[in-house]
């Protein structure tokens, strides 16, 4: 089977473990939407990748900004029918994490998402990254683990584990920094430059109720890449505008980001759009 995937997540390399994608498939990872010819192919599994809803083409994607689509994973176990309550169970936790929903309570270090985004940043290729979180959730449901307690420190995940902590330890640093603004509507904005992954929650905590992050050099090649999220607040409409600036923004309801090439625009730029149309 081909199978085409974009960034790797929770939300993508769980659709894939759903979807029973293994090693001998073709993977590949393409930067923005899967080709026209891969989204009508219904053969070839395209994950977060373009071609939202259709799910019987084998696109599971939820990134289209006009309508509403539950997580990629949440979609893939409900069309391979799927019943295993553990694996609902994970399902339901990466959903919660994806749509950025409260629905349960905080857990002491580390949680599921801190070891897989500690593989993240151990490893950087995205085939190999897709491969790896889907052995984590394998060890999840094979160990009998609640996705929503603290993670055992199994031997194998100690790497991430501690990448994780030292990536949390580079993020208080970081949020020193951040500069804060009022939007035209009243809203309380938050900017953090960095190359340090994450910091959205920490400045939520702070009082901010949007979010707008820049980091110069995301990915690999390395690019220019904004993402702007809001603490329940809609931010999706901002996207008309910056598409009217550069194409190729995306997202949902509460959160949204430039284009996956990487961005041209200048840090002010972003944030001259938010603070007026918020």
């Amino acid at each position: 089977m081909k199978v085409i995937i974009q960034k790797v997540d929770l939300d993508t390399a769980l659709t894939a473990f759903i979807a029973g994608v293994s090693p001998e498939d073709e993977v590949l990872n393409v930067h923005g939407s899967a080709s026209g010819e891969y989204l009508i192919d219904p053969s070839i599994l395209c994950i977060e990748c373009g071609g939202s809803g259709s799910t019987e083409l084998l696109n599971f994607d939820h990134h289209d900004p006009e309508r509403w689509f539950p997580p990629a994973c949440r979609q893939a176990f409900d069309f391979f029918g799927k019943d295993d309550p553990l694996l609902k169970r994970l399902v339901e936790y990466v959903c919660i994490l994806d749509d950025r929903l409260e629905g349960y309570p905080p857990v002491f270090f580390p949680s599921l998402s801190n070891v897989f985004s500690g593989m993240l940043f151990t490893e950087k290729d995205p085939v190999k990254q897709l491969f790896k979180g889907m052995e984590i959730l394998k060890r999840v449901l094979i160990c009998g683990l609640d996705p929503f307690l603290t993670m055992p420190e199994i031997p194998d995940w100690l790497p991430y584990i501690e990448a994780k902590k030292e990536n949390m330890a580079r993020l208080k640093d970081v949020v020193e920094n951040v500069r804060f603004f009022d939007s035209r509507g009243g809203c309380r904005i938050g900017f953090i430059e960095s190359s340090v992954i994450g910091g959205i929650g920490k400045l939520y905590q702070m009082g901010c109720h949007v979010v707008v992050m820049f980091n110069p050099s995301f990915g690999n090649p390395p690019g220019r890449k904004f993402t702007i999220a809001g603490n329940g607040k809609k931010v999706v409409h901002l996207i008309r505008f910056f598409d009217n600036m550069e194409k190729g923004w995306g997202g949902r309801e509460t959160i949204i980001g430039s284009p996956a090439k990487g961005s041209s625009l200048q840090v002010e730029e972003v944030l001259k759009v938010v603070v007026e149309n918020l």
